[in-house]
């Protein structure tokens, strides 16, 4: 392991992540010649660079502005489209390749049109307050400000062509559920030709408004959002198609507050599937429409048991749609969707995603040879053969060429650390690769089984040799659905809270339980009706099985999560003292009937049918087992886990005068971005385990 120094204190704070600098949202240029992409630049500031793919280069096209924190002079759009992608670097935020000569980027919610490949700014266009362009001509684009949608042009010019009908409404946009839970951001699918763009009409009137005073600013201000929390209204969604030639706008479908509108994606020129997921999330629907006659046909049904999740990634090939699909036997696999409604499975081979597809080459993540690890193939999408890309990594993603022969990947194990290159025909190109300046020790990977018989996968950190018997155990944890902790890549290894804390003298483990992500709907399913249940039973013989094996000391067990894991942490903590007793809980959720109705509802169903199932979730009820030391950890500007969580909790907590130690963090939201709220999070955590465990001693 590449190593120097011992960890400090002050270093886990430490933005980006040393050893993880990877380029990112990485772009081929049409002819393929080159490669852009974001690095940082200046300390937790982005930039946009290129890779001369002939002569084997990197340059700077955009600089990352400089000075002040990652979020400074963000448009509020910006900062929670960012919350949403869990992004917390500041600087460049997107760009979009338009061809080999010009790109849009995003500087804080702002667009720039520059110029390939030096990066010089194209003036004459207007960007002020637009999201989501797109390009519709040679010198025009098209875009929403969330109330209207406009084609701006390149001698400054706007051209509204639709507006929103009032309060609640907006146009070609994604609302929130879609973007923090369906994975859909966007709300604007132009043709590939540019003349018909497909949009939405979002109604959230009826969706309650959750208010969050800003205090971090003078004077105090209130930001309103429309969140659905669970068994209330959701906002309604009309799909249109306005003619950028004619001006036309004809309505496709409506979508009531019942279906949640999950994709689109054209197909050609007169062709768009439409998706559609029921509230339920047990019946997916496609759809194909055709602007020449308007006519909508359904084109497939899926049934899922006992919920669906989503693609994350469609695309068109060939007049098809290539997809994904766990509708065969819980595991999820590439498939073929034909116009007529033909399925065709292409190979067996276990997919995690679908990366993108060029001609009739795919590019997909898939399972390894263990639910550890995350291979990458080209697809033959004809003679579905798979070739595997980044032979004797444990995991990898990547970026296909426009010719589908070229791939970029970024790869690396827990004890090899990232690299960014590109692999083409017989030659794999370096183009970039990072260093660790810590001492770092590889987690050690572990195996047990569930009371069901399922294999669980953990990663335990261990402190140097002569400390380990009778060492306290702590474990992190997340638990929760969608989410995997152990995977055999280098961001485990570079898990400098964990590291830390190991290093301080504490074994730490991190175990995937049941109801995790990775394994199938079957291991998944585990969670069905119910949460927190089964998640403990899997923790807890985690940590039996980590002080049997290392003969640790079963008094001093902690625990520490964010966001589910903040859930998890409260559950250890109150239904079993007698195993946990110090734990941080950041940004739990306390009541998941005050969680969104898109997640919540997919796993604990109706709130009114399983009332059971909702109140036997719940923290609050629970409160009395509390013996331990705890602390919560919260943003006051938390926009989807709710500070008002952490405050019931604490009310709850007076009333039966439990001690809770609370740690506000008053400018941040659900993921914290900026460094005095990381650096808070950090020492005020580390502290707290460490004292409540025996081992406070100087904290460097």
């Amino acid at each position: 392991m590449q190593s120097s120094s011992p960890l400090r204190l002050s270093d886990l704070a430490l933005r980006p992540i040393p050893g993880m600098t990877l380029p990112s949202q990485v772009a081929f240029t049409p002819r393929g010649t080159d490669l852009y992409y974001l690095a940082p630049h200046t300390g937790d500031r982005l930039g946009l660079f290129r890779f001369d793919i002939a002569n084997k280069k990197e340059h700077l096209v955009v600089a990352a502005p400089g000075g002040g924190e990652a979020h400074e002079a963000e448009t509020l759009e910006e900062e929670l489209r960012k919350q949403r992608l869990r992004q917390t670097l500041g600087g460049v935020g997107g760009f979009q390749i338009l061809d080999d000569e010009r790109a849009l980027v995003n500087i804080g919610g702002t667009f720039q049109l520059v110029g390939l490949p030096d990066g010089a700014a194209i003036s004459g266009y207007d960007f002020t307050g637009l999201q989501h362009l797109q390009r519709c001509g040679d010198d025009c684009f098209v875009a929403t400000t969330g109330t209207e949608l406009v084609v701006v042009f390149g001698d400054g010019r706007r051209e509204r062509l639709v507006v929103a009908a009032g309060d609640g409404m907006s146009v070609g946009l994604a609302e929130y559920v879609a973007q923090e839970e369906l994975g859909r951001m966007n709300g604007l699918w132009l043709d590939p030709q540019g003349r018909m763009l497909v949009y939405t009409e979002i109604d959230e009137s009826k969706v309650a408004e959750h208010l969050i005073v800003r205090t971090d600013v003078h004077p105090n201000m209130v930001e309103r959002f429309r969140y659905p929390m669970v068994g209330a209204t959701n906002a309604s969604v009309v799909l249109c198609l306005f003619d950028l030639e004619t001006r036309n706008r004809t309505v496709i479908k409506s979508f009531d507050d019942q279906s949640y509108l999950a994709n689109v994606v054209w197909l050609d020129r007169d062709r768009v599937v439409i998706a559609s997921i029921n509230r339920a999330q047990d019946r997916l629907t496609r759809w194909v429409y055709r602007p020449s006659d308007g006519s909508l046909a359904e084109l497939d049904v899926e049934h899922g048991d006992p919920w669906i999740n989503l693609p994350e990634r469609e695309f068109a090939a060939g007049g098809d749609l290539v997809t994904t699909s766990e509708a065969k036997e819980g595991q999820r696999h590439l498939i073929r969707l034909q116009p007529d409604g033909t399925r065709t499975q292409i190979g067996a081979v276990v997919i995690r995603e679908l990366l993108g597809v060029e001609g009739t080459t795919a590019l997909v993540v898939a399972t390894g040879a263990t639910p550890t690890q995350e291979w990458i193939y080209r697809v033959d999408l004809v003679s579905q053969h798979f070739e595997r890309v980044a032979v004797g990594y444990g995991a990898a993603t990547g970026v296909l060429a426009p010719d589908g022969r070229s791939t970029y990947v970024n790869a690396s194990s827990r004890d090899r650390s990232p690299v960014a290159m590109l692999d083409t025909p017989g030659e794999e190109v370096s183009i970039r690769s990072t260093s660790v300046p810590f001492a770092l020790v590889e987690p050690e990977m572990i195996e047990l089984t569930s009371a069901t018989g399922e294999t669980l996968y953990g990663a335990v950190y261990l402190p140097p040799p002569q400390r380990r018997e009778g060492a306290p155990l702590i474990v992190s944890v997340y638990g929760g659905p969608h989410a995997q902790l152990v995977v055999d890549h280098f961001g485990l290894t570079m898990d400098l809270q964990a590291q830390y804390l190991a290093q301080q003298g504490a074994v730490v483990v991190k175990l995937d339980n049941r109801g995790s992500y990775g394994r199938g709907l079957d291991f998944e399913a585990h969670l069905r009706g119910r949460f927190g249940q089964i998640e403990l039973e899997d923790q807890l013989r985690g940590v039996e099985y980590c002080q049997r094996r290392y003969r640790l000391d079963p008094e001093r067990v902690g625990i520490y999560g964010w966001s589910y894991g903040g859930y998890m942490t409260l559950l250890a903590l109150t239904r079993a003292p007698e195993v946990f007793g110090v734990g941080v809980a950041g940004a739990p959720v306390v009541d998941f009937r005050w969680y969104d109705t898109a997640y919540t509802e997919r796993y604990l169903g109706d709130p009114i049918e399983n009332a059971t199932g909702y109140e036997r979730s719940s923290v609050l009820d629970e409160l009395e087992g509390l013996r331990g030391k705890l602390m919560i950890i919260h943003g006051m500007m938390d926009e989807n886990v709710h500070f008002g969580h952490t405050a019931s909790l604490l009310g709850r907590a007076n009333e039966l005068s439990k001690d809770i130690e609370l740690v506000v963090l008053p400018a941040s939201r659900h993921a914290p971005a900026d460094v005095a709220s990381l650096s808070r999070v950090a020492k005020s955590r580390t502290r707290f385990l460490l004292s409540n465990l025996g081992l406070a001693g100087e904290l460097a």
